[in-house]
């Protein structure tokens, strides 16, 4: 045991008891115990039960909260888009007679997905990989001995897939060498330039569905509907501290939620940024409501801070956090 630091300011005092608990959360299991004379008065550690005992207060998502994330303005757009690239990819693919026809649609629905980056980043670095994994398999085709050679390759790209994971173009190089040496190994013909060809259409079909004027209100419904997730949940936060309440675990985990959807929008608003001018123009504006959401949260933890501290809530903390509702709601 170390003396805890004589502190006399309350935020550097909730630093010393967060320190402990967290002390506490990774010395594994313990039993119930006040370590308030290593701290300050008052200071309840909670019960950590080792890994069973789930001591991150977090809501549980519900099949309910999934659905209704589908079924939004921004699982709608998504499904629209998906449903287009591969009916599109379908089409063509059907109109080239290509053996592999499904090649083309599956490329079209993989490249769709948003989590992959901004709309021309991925597009483009799943062509360059493509080309560069294509052409490196055609070389090393032609100069190793057959069978053994693309039985080689279909072994050399399975290991490398894993360490290739760090840069989608990387790894969609890595990708098309490991399927093209198995199409190889089953007896078929080389289809690098067919590879290249379908993965150059399927780009140019999630390029153009990508930039369609959808019948979906609110473009950018990825962005905002993150955004409003955020406004609840920093509401929720805000009003659970205002109104004094003694349920510390209640609070902490509208605090963690509130923290979690502000990160969850700031990373759709940086990715809805890095799109082309067509896409990133129906997200204007969001980053001013995203730093006013933070300065709220941020406000609000001060002000639970200080009302563990204390008692009562600052009149300049509070005054801060009606302007910065006020500014929202304009």
């Amino acid at each position: 045991p170390l003396p805890a630091p004589a502190r006399s300011d309350a935020a550097l005092r909730a630093l010393d008891e967060a320190l402990l608990h967290a002390a506490v959360a990774f010395d594994g299991p313990v039993r119930d115990h006040d370590r308030s004379s290593h701290a300050r008065p008052n200071v309840r550690v909670r019960t950590w039960r080792g890994a069973g005992a789930a001591p991150l207060h977090t809501r549980p998502r519900t099949p309910v909260t999934a659905l209704r994330r589908a079924v939004g303005p921004a699982g709608r757009e998504y499904g629209i888009r998906v449903a287009l690239c591969f009916g599109a990819g379908v089409a063509v693919a059907q109109l080239l007679h290509n053996a592999h026809w499904y090649w083309l649609p599956a490329t079209a629905v993989f490249l769709v997905k948003p989590d992959l980056g901004p709309l021309a980043s991925r597009v483009l670095c799943r062509a360059l990989g493509t080309v560069v994994g294509a052409a490196l398999f055609a070389g090393l085709a032609a100069l190793l001995p057959s069978p053994a050679g693309p039985v080689a390759l279909v072994a050399l790209g399975g290991a490398l897939i894993p360490v290739a994971t760090r840069h989608f173009a990387a790894q969609t190089a890595v990708v098309t060498v490991f399927v093209l040496s198995l199409v190889m190994v089953g007896g078929e013909p080389q289809m690098a330039l067919a590879r290249i060809g379908e993965t150059l259409l399927a780009c140019a079909i999630v390029l153009c569905v990508g930039h369609l004027p959808l019948p979906v209100p609110g473009r950018g419904g990825a962005v905002r509907t993150r955004l409003t997730t955020a406004g609840e949940a920093a509401h929720a936060y805000v009003l659970h501290v205002l109104s004094g309440s003694d349920d510390r675990a209640g609070r902490w985990t509208l605090r963690r939620e509130a923290y979690r959807a502000l990160a969850e929008a700031r990373t759709a608003i940086d990715l809805a940024a890095a799109e082309l001018p067509p896409l990133a123009r129906h997200t204007a504006g969001t980053e001013d409501v995203a730093v006013a959401l933070e300065a709220l949260v941020d406000t609000t933890t001060s002000c639970a801070v200080h009302l563990d501290d204390t008692g009562r809530v600052p009149e300049q903390h509070a005054e801060r956090i009606d302007a910065l509702l006020a500014e929202l709601a304009s």
